[in-house]
């Protein structure tokens, strides 16, 4: 009997080989136990995002979100609007997806997704001339992650990571000109 098996060929080896390095990669990240690991890991993928000056963007002009103007000032420009999502027949429901604030002459003044009445997602602060005053990220109405103030001037005034809302590791606070001014650990 003439036996028809052909051995592991080079690609079935090297398959193998990256299916195993994936679930190694995987396992060595479920074992990320200690807060100090867990909380480096945070900074360098935190590091990496703001390296790409790249976040997200959410289109609130499709048709899963409705726009709904809560206030406006005196000349009827926008104080503050709101995104619901919308239910499976086009009907807004009271779900809040994102909230802007404006200031009266019309600069953002807040603006971030929710997830229902908490913060959930990427948040500015600004001031009344547009620039950012905080960059922050939220996870369930807590910051998560990086958190920096700046200056009006657009140099950074603090900046540190939150974990689950409790400051953590080492922030750093600056003079208006840039230069450091004190470093305190959490």
């Amino acid at each position: 009997m003439e036996n028809n098996a052909k051995p592991f060929g080079t690609l079935h080896i090297v398959l193998l080989m990256l299916a195993f390095g994936a679930l190694a990669a995987a396992l060595a990240f479920l074992a990320i136990s200690n807060s100090r690991q867990k909380q480096k890991a945070i900074e360098e993928e935190q590091a990496f995002m703001d390296s790409l000056h790249v976040f997200p963007p959410v289109d609130f002009t499709d048709s899963l979100y409705s726009r709904v103007e809560l206030k406006h000032y005196e000349d009827e420009s926008p104080k503050v609007v709101v995104y619901y999502v919308l239910d499976s027949l086009g009907a807004p429901t009271d779900q809040i997806a994102h909230e802007t604030h404006f200031y009266e002459n019309q600069q953002k003044y807040i603006d971030g997704n929710r997830s229902g009445a908490s913060r959930d997602g990427l948040w500015y602060a600004y001031y009344s001339d547009g620039t950012v005053q905080t960059k922050a990220f939220y996870e369930n109405g807590q910051p998560q992650g990086r958190y920096t103030v700046y200056y009006s001037n657009g140099n950074v005034r603090y900046t540190g990571v939150y974990d689950h809302g409790k400051q953590v590791g080492e922030w750093r606070f600056y003079n208006e000109d840039g230069s450091l001014a004190r470093t305190q650990n959490f």
